[in-house]
């Protein structure tokens, strides 16, 4: 069965172009949430640098925020703001 003549030929185009743009607005502002939240702190997860951060957040997505977030803001992190060095 065809597509109905109102939707068009485009259609499914536009909400694929959609959902990419979307996808990376999302994966550059969780870039930037890695990289205040790095900068705040000392050291940041594993000892590295809120640049890297930064580059591993842009290759891997939404995924390196969740572990990003698990490393350093959940209950299951280690508070390393307490430590004395």
């Amino acid at each position: 069965m065809d597509q109905p003549p109102f939707f068009g030929a485009g259609f499914g185009t536009a909400w694929n172009a959609l959902f990419w743009v979307i996808r990376a607005i999302a994966i550059v502002a969780a870039a930037y949430f890695v990289y205040q939240a790095a900068i705040r702190r000392k050291r940041a997860a594993l000892n590295i640098g809120p640049n890297w951060w930064v580059l591993f957040t842009l290759d891997g997505g939404v995924w390196t925020l969740l572990v990003y977030w698990l490393m350093e803001h959940s209950t299951l992190s280690v508070h390393r703001d307490s430590d004395a060095s």
